[in-house]
């Protein structure tokens, strides 16, 4: 109380500070926030300033494990809770229909209820007990404590009076409490296409409100014109009888209007005899209906339908952030057991090479495969979408640098890069990457072009050269065929020079002498 006298104090003498409490395991601790002044920030804007009985009610971790596993949390007691809700809207039904008025005429429904009640009222103790004055922050807990207390009156009353009309409103009211169920439909899963159209129906019940007024404008101005242009007509009763019934006052041509916008039989009961008796008020009819029917209730049930896509993307994007926190958590549990088993790999390479000096938290590809392949990692694994083919796949990718080991950080990059969506910076580095490609691709075009227009030049000196060489080698082979020739005519000279010597020797035989050359 001390404390909180001095708060108050330092807050009636500083207006732009707000004390907030919050209660420790072992104390009161008062932590001052500091919040703009009602001039600067307008009151719509600012935050809402937290009650004294939302302040003074911490909630301790004991505490929530004892409610969770508390007896009004158990799945069969509210199993047994919903049945027992929907039984009782049966007996009611059954009720209505066969039994009468005195106490003794209906004494099994009377027991039934009681029972009933008991059921209701133990369930509402167990919930005092697990929620404390938590229980009536609860909109459903407080319907379901009046319809309690409303049936305990009732059931007194016809007990000591015997009148069973004395507040058979609570009796009325009982069957909303069917409504209970809805609540329980949420989280089945079997059921979640049904939760997000209730959802959706009760969500749109402000905007079905306005549109209801609007309705009731509507057909209040309708009503006014058809009253006017056909209600008021003389000596039409005798082409149409029946005038009083529809068009007679404002409230009857109200309910006229309403007969002919939901479609209910008004052709042959309104719209014929109407013709004859003013065609103009036919007219108000017609434009009703496309005004009302196709008009007012379209919107109604497009905002109805954007509502309920409106949940279903809500849900959509509550399932995806909760799978990416699951993703998140699991990659950093990866990530732990990376480092584990690489700094178990790395005692191990300090025992076999005696270097001390080695704190690489890196695996090869030997041992990043017997991690993957273990049953817990791979498990993990399988729960990112990641199978075993493609983590050991994915080792050439993470080794960026090429040094044929990953680190944890090159690990955790790629697995996420791989599992999770490609994201704005990952996006601008991939266009980042194919226009360098692209650029790289056009420059050696280029030089592709230039080195083509260089061997185009050198086959032309090519071409030039082998004209040359093919011209040599023809003179070469005139010259070796001439060569032939030569050495056949001198092969012929020689043949004739022998012929001529053996003809002279044959013909011109030698003279035999003593002589020697010196005496000739």
């Amino acid at each position: 109380l001390k404390t909180y006298t001095w708060v108050q104090g330092l807050k009636n003498s500083r207006p732009f500070l707000r004390a907030t409490f919050s209660l420790h395991a072992h104390g009161l601790v008062v932590t001052m926030a500091e919040v703009s002044m009602s001039n600067i920030i307008p009151a719509a804007k600012r935050p809402r300033v937290k009650t004294l009985f939302e302040q003074f009610n911490p909630s301790f971790k004991a505490d929530l494990i004892w409610k969770r596993r508390h007896l009004a949390s158990d799945a069969r007691v509210n199993a047994f809770v919903i049945f027992m809700i929907v039984l009782n809207t049966v007996s009611i039904g059954v009720e209505v229909d066969y039994a009468s008025g005195t106490l003794e005429d209906r004494q099994v429904f009377f027991v039934l209820e009681a029972v009933f009640i008991l059921i209701f009222f133990g369930e509402m103790v167990l919930r005092l007990n697990q929620l404390s004055w938590e229980y009536f922050g609860d909109a459903w807990n407080l319907f379901d404590y009046c319809l309690v207390v409303l049936s305990l009156a009732d059931v007194i009353v016809l007990v000591v009076k015997n009148n069973p009309g004395s507040i058979r409103l609570a009796s009325t009211l009982r069957i909303l409490r069917l409504f209970r169920v809805v609540r329980s439909i949420q989280g089945v899963k079997a059921l979640e296409s049904l939760w997000m159209i209730i959802q959706g129906l009760i969500e749109s019940m402000l905007t079905v409100f306005w549109v209801a007024c609007l309705l009731v404008v509507l057909v209040f101005c309708f009503g006014v014109a058809l009253c006017t242009t056909a209600g008021q007509q003389e000596n039409a009763e005798k082409d149409w009888p029946e005038m009083q019934v529809y068009v007679g006052s404002v409230g009857r041509s109200m309910l006229t209007i309403i007969q002919v916008i939901t479609c209910d039989s008004w052709t042959a009961d309104i719209a014929r005899p109407l013709m004859s008796v003013s065609p103009s008020a036919l007219g108000i009819l017609i434009f009703s209906i496309f005004v009302i029917t196709f008009g007012i209730l379209n919107i109604l049930l497009a905002v109805m339908v954007e509502r309920v896509q409106f949940i279903s993307r809500a849900n959509h994007d509550t399932m995806r952030k909760i799978v990416e926190k699951t993703e998140t958590a699991l990659l950093d549990s990866v990530g732990r057991d990376f480092i584990q088993h690489a700094a178990k790999s790395r005692t191990k390479r300090q025992r076999e090479d005696d270097d001390e000096d080695d704190d690489r938290d890196m695996l090869d590809f030997k041992a990043y495969k017997k991690l993957i392949n273990s049953e817990q990692f791979s498990y993990k694994l399988r729960l990112l979408g990641v199978q075993l083919e493609e983590a050991e796949a994915m080792f050439e990718l993470m080794d960026a640098d090429q040094s044929g080991a990953v680190d944890a950080a090159e690990f955790i990059t790629g697995l996420g890069k791989v599992k999770g969506l490609a994201k704005g910076q990952d996006i601008c580095q991939l266009i980042s990457f194919a226009q360098r490609q692209c650029l790289r691709a056009s420059r050696f075009c280029e030089r592709l072009a230039m080195l083509n227009v260089k061997a185009d030049d050198i086959q032309e000196r090519l071409n030039f050269v082998g004209r040359g060489l093919v011209a040599e080698l023809q003179h070469r082979e005139e010259m070796a065929v001439r060569e032939e020739e030569t050495k056949t005519e001198a092969v012929q000279r020689h043949l004739v020079k022998l012929k001529v010597d053996q003809d002279r020797r044959d013909y011109f035989p030698e003279l035999t002498s003593d002589l020697t050359e010196q005496d000739y």
